[in-house]
């Protein structure tokens, strides 16, 4: 009988290592359904029964529900909350978990509708965005600009900012992040670094040859002969004329991008479009070319009559200045099915296709356009005028040989 305490001591230490596992299985439940509130998988049987305390886990997984109702009701009215906000806001959590975004962060990443979102990393795509996640982890709160590369999608700056939010609603660690879109400022930064350097450039070279034209007139007025004197002058008149139109271009961006609204007349656009001509008629018969019209929209179609008065005087000088070898400008408008539509085409050399994308670009110049001493401002002036009346403008190469701008006007509100 020497094995008989063998036996007790072998069922003794099982029946322990199973109490122990018991235990231990009840304690992970209880902490996960008072810290997560996930009560399934209720321990039961022998050892809960004989402990007494199936009563406990009840209270418990009650208590957990309770909690859990409680932070999905807190959760739903932080949604709520967040709904109309126009700025996109995240909640990851200690795993890297989206729990939370709100209508606009969904639109800014492309991300389904519904939650249950997984791992913020894929969802994301950028690694900056996660660094920052685990520095407002470490230092409790941070901010950061970031390029969203957002495949198929265009890619967008965005001003990101974090803090670590309550851990009752999302757990320790969670952290809320608010991100505006600040790709428009982005390109007015480049717009206005653009702006400087191409204005410094445009502007240096006429007062640099006025300076010089004049300095030699004034130096060596009484030694020159009549026709170098007036080859000086005519030089002088013709950078103070490209000086003046580049400084009336500029005043004009100026004023159009100040205004708030257009003044709109009915009438307005045909009229603008007759008197323009009417004064052009003696420059174009100078450079042989037609002015021919064809305005078959409706006569009492509104615009700004200043406004309208610009842009047809600016899409008229880009055919006449920069369209090498034009005889024949048109001048269309037909009826659109809320507005109207204004086409100036030419015959000229027309645009290259790499260049028609920025043609309405502020002081983007073809080739041809800076041979002919172009500012680069008509046909972004062309574009501001037709933003503000709420339209757009594009360009396409003309058919059988020339470019064709189109300008649409909606019709009255």
């Amino acid at each position: 009988m020497t094995w008989l305490p063998w036996i007790l001591l072998i069922a003794l230490t099982v029946a322990t290592a199973w109490c122990v596992a018991e235990i231990n299985r009840s304690i992970r439940w209880a902490r996960r359904a008072l810290l997560r509130g996930d009560a399934t998988d209720r321990p039961t049987g022998y050892l809960a029964s004989a402990l007494k305390l199936n009563e406990l886990f009840l209270s418990i997984e009650s208590r957990a529900l309770t909690e859990s109702e409680i932070r999905a009701a807190a959760a739903r009215r932080i949604e709520a909350l967040l709904a109309p906000l126009t700025d996109a806001v995240l909640v990851v959590d200690a795993q890297d978990r989206l729990r939370l975004a709100n209508p606009a962060a969904i639109t800014l990443f492309g991300l389904p509708e519904k939650s249950g979102w997984g791992s913020i990393v894929p969802l994301v795509k950028s690694a900056d965005f996660i660094e920052l996640v685990q520095r407002v982890r470490q230092e409790g709160g941070g901010r950061s600009t970031i390029l969203l590369n957002r495949a198929p999608l265009a890619d967008v700056w965005i001003q990101a900012a974090g803090a670590l939010t309550d851990p009752e609603g999302f757990g320790e660690d969670a952290a809320i992040f608010v991100l505006a879109d600040v790709t428009a400022l982005k390109r007015l930064q480049a717009m206005e670094r653009d702006f400087i350097t191409n204005v410094s450039h445009d502007l240096r070279t006429p007062v640099t040859i006025l300076r010089g034209y004049a300095e030699t007139l004034a130096d060596d007025h009484d030694t020159m002969s009549v026709a170098d004197r007036g080859r000086f002058v005519q030089k002088i008149v013709s950078s103070v004329g490209r000086l003046q139109g580049l400084v009336e271009g500029l005043l004009a961006l100026a004023s159009l991008e100040s205004a708030q609204s257009v003044q709109r007349e009915a009438g307005a656009l045909h009229r603008a479009i007759r008197e323009v001509v009417d004064a052009y008629d003696a420059r174009v018969r100078a450079a042989g070319v037609i002015l021919e019209l064809s305005l078959n929209a409706d006569e009492a179609s509104p615009a700004d009559p200043v406004q309208a008065h610009r842009l047809v005087q600016n899409l008229i000088d880009n055919a006449l200045a920069h369209a090498a070898g034009v005889t024949l400008i048109r001048i269309s408008t037909a009826n659109l099915p809320k507005g109207v539509e204004l086409c100036v085409e030419d015959n000229g050399g027309g645009v290259p296709g790499a260049d028609l994308p920025r043609l309405f670009d502020r002081f983007y110049r073809t080739d041809k356009s800076r041979q002919a001493g172009g500012s680069g401002l008509g046909l972004s002036i062309v574009r501001q005028v037709a933003e503000l009346h709420g339209g757009s403008a594009t360009a396409e190469p003309a058919r059988p040989r020339g470019l064709k701008v189109t300008v649409t006007f909606p019709g009255a509100a």
